[in-house]
């Protein structure tokens, strides 16, 4: 056993239960560092503190920053698994990885209850629904996908839009219509809305998209041909017209499936590949025997070891929102096998088998994974190279003290000093950071004055440095010398000296003639102690980094800009009623459905709204009735 000097922890250490549970490592601060789960909570948290126990490199890294344990006891290790992955998504603690997919699979929907049904995308799967098999169980509703992109499902939806006339608008515009829409005219739509097709020839319509959504074009063309003969048997040329063009556009436009199986199941294949202390995981889903779609993910291994990681993702990745296959295929062994087994299978409500193949068809799709995998990660890794080489090479042209590993850079927008506000975006590698971004209102300048407001902003932003230890490696200021001369001033007045600062002045159109031609002239980098500006390679990627880093502090500070004014010029008349909050708005515009049909609205109408009091609606009378 490892000396522990703790008391707190040492005494944790004895009385640990052998049940079955999930236990929670913290650090000095009480923060959450790790989650696990384990069969028998002595034996495997007392394994971290044997001198010959655990081997992961990791765990020395961890054992240090222990500081308490806590425990959660389950009656199963199902319900265990279950716990762990709610924690870790929670706490999000250093030393497990954090699989952050919540949104990422998108599938579409048909709801085969509705009269006139129609495709839309969703991200959540409902249970014990058919799943893209024409099979309606249970509630009726059929899914296909999953899509590991919006953009797929949209250009999914847009082919099936183009070809079959079924209806495009929402449930509540589609009770409302009176008359057929511009989609009717020009002959996208059928108008189910107005009662011009009936219930039977638009569910044909329907379950021809089912047949496409299954990848069953085959079959589909095959019905649509036999239905374009027997119109032109009965001369009804027009229609046979529309079977015609549908079918030469389903041929021009499906592609062909990227693999396919002999048995028409559906799969999840899960393959990996690492160097170092990264992973790249690669999915592929293939469903009703056909390759639908792929994902890949990439991890920090934290020190441990590849296979360890990617069983902790495959715990992660069914815990989330998503269809259950009716198998998935893995490239190793996991202790947690027959869990994921029971839990699929009952999420699925059908037997799901979880498998690591040695031969056969189901091995050569693990290969080809393990492949994808591989291949991610050489492109992801030569990706790397190339921002570390080009951040290397401002360094080295802009005479920099540090590698731009970390990036922050500063715009200020404004009209004439109104709703002036500073942005502030954060690139690390090469890529935006978004959780780093920060906004700020500027306070202590009411008129137009650039500089006054940048000096504002980053003398907030570096004192909070100091207080956080918490600097970039480059402050990459949007405009000229002037606005160098500033940061300069601030980082003297603060004394900052570990975060080199750089001005980046956009190229602006100049007249170069009399005949009203005009020319850009170049971007150009102002650096301390040097008067002139830097003029790098219009199209090199050094200087592609620094205008992307300029353009997103550009864009982030005109958003707020523009949702400050929003907000000052839209404000509604509810907003200056006494006593009347956004709940009370909420509720006064959901009922009425505009601020006109309140105003109107009479003291009773005003009393049956929910949430509003008879006072509140005298008040809300009085507001509108009784102003001069």
């Amino acid at each position: 056993m490892i000396k522990i000097e703790n008391k707190k922890l040492l005494k944790k250490l004895e009385i640990i239960p052998t049940a079955t549970g999930v236990y929670m490592m913290k650090d000095s601060r009480n923060e959450v560092i790790y989650v696990g789960k384990a069969k028998n909570l002595k034996n495997r948290v007392r394994s971290y503190f044997q001198s010959s126990g655990d081997e992961r490199l990791f765990i020395k890294f961890l054992v240090k920053r222990i500081a308490d344990i806590d425990f959660v006891l389950t009656d199963t290790e199902k319900e265990a698994l279950i716990l762990e992955n709610n924690l870790i998504k929670q706490f999000k603690p250093r030393f497990n990885i954090n699989l952050r997919d919540d949104k990422t699979f998108v599938s579409i929907k048909l709801d085969m209850n509705q009269k006139f049904p129609f495709p839309v995308t969703v991200r959540q799967v409902e249970p014990s629904s058919g799943r893209g098999k024409g099979s309606r169980k249970g509630n009726g509703i059929l899914y296909f996908g999953p899509y590991s992109s919006a953009r797929a499902v949209r250009d999914t939806l847009r082919y099936v839009n183009s070809i079959f006339p079924i209806r495009k608008c929402s449930n509540n515009v589609f009770k409302s219509r009176v008359r057929p829409c511009l989609y009717h005219q020009i002959g996208k739509c059928v108008a189910p809305c107005c009662d011009m097709i009936d219930e039977k020839a638009y569910k044909g319509l329907i379950n021809e998209i089912v047949l496409v959504l299954k990848g069953k074009n085959m079959e589909l063309l095959k019905v649509l041909r036999k239905q374009m003969d027997e119109a032109s048997k009965v001369m009804k040329y027009e229609k046979a017209a529309k079977f015609r063009d549908r079918i030469t556009a389903i041929e021009k436009t499906v592609e062909k499936q990227k693999i396919s199986t002999m048995k028409f199941v559906d799969r999840d294949v899960f393959g990996y590949f690492g160097e170092g202390n990264r992973i790249q995981i690669q999915a592929m889903f293939i469903r009703n025997g056909n390759l639908e779609d792929i994902a890949s993910y990439r991890f920090s291994t934290m020190n441990n070891t590849l296979d360890n990681v990617f069983c902790s993702f495959i715990n992660q990745f069914y815990g989330h929102t998503r269809f259950i296959p009716d198998e998935v295929v893995m490239p190793v062994e996991s202790e947690d096998k027959g869990i994921l087994e029971e839990l699929l299978s009952e999420k699925k409500g059908h037997k799901t088998k979880v498998l690591c193949p040695k031969r056969g068809e189901k091995l050569k799709l693990l290969e080809m994974a393990i492949n994808n995998a591989k291949n991610a990660f050489k492109i992801h890794q030569g990706t790397a190279d190339d921002i570390e080489a080009v951040m290397a090479s401002l360094k080295k042209h802009l005479t920099l003290t540090n590698i731009p590993k970390r990036m922050e850079c500063f715009d200020i927008s404004n009209i004439r000093g109104k709703q002036a506000v500073g942005s502030m975006v954060t690139f690390e590698g090469g890529k935006p950071v978004k959780s780093r971004y920060k906004r700020y209102k500027v306070k202590t300048v009411s008129k137009s004055d650039d500089y006054a407001m940048m000096y504002e902003v980053l003398t907030r932003r570096y004192s909070r440095a100091f207080r956080e230890d918490d600097f970039p490696d480059l402050a990459v200021i949007d405009g000229g010398k002037g606005h160098l001369r500033i940061a300069k001033r601030v980082f003297d007045e603060l004394g900052v000296d570990r975060v080199d600062v750089i001005a980046l002045a956009k190229g602006k159109m100049k007249d170069i003639g009399n005949d009203g031609s005009k020319k850009k002239l170049d971007e150009r980098v102002f650096i301390c102690d040097r008067a002139n500006p830097i003029i790098l390679n219009q199209q090199s990627s050094e200087l592609r980094l620094l205008v992307n880093v300029r353009d997103e502090a550009h864009r982030f500070a005109l958003a707020y800009h523009k949702k400050l004014r929003k907000e000052q010029y839209y404000k509604s008349p509810l907003d200056k009623i006494p006593g009347i909050g956004k709940v009370k708005k909420k509720n006064l515009l959901k009922h009425f459905g505009d601020t006109q049909k309140v105003r109107n609205a009479s003291l009773s109408g005003l009393s049956k709204v929910k949430s509003i009091t008879a006072k509140d609606a005298n008040t809300i009378y009085d507001y509108f009735h009784l102003k001069k």
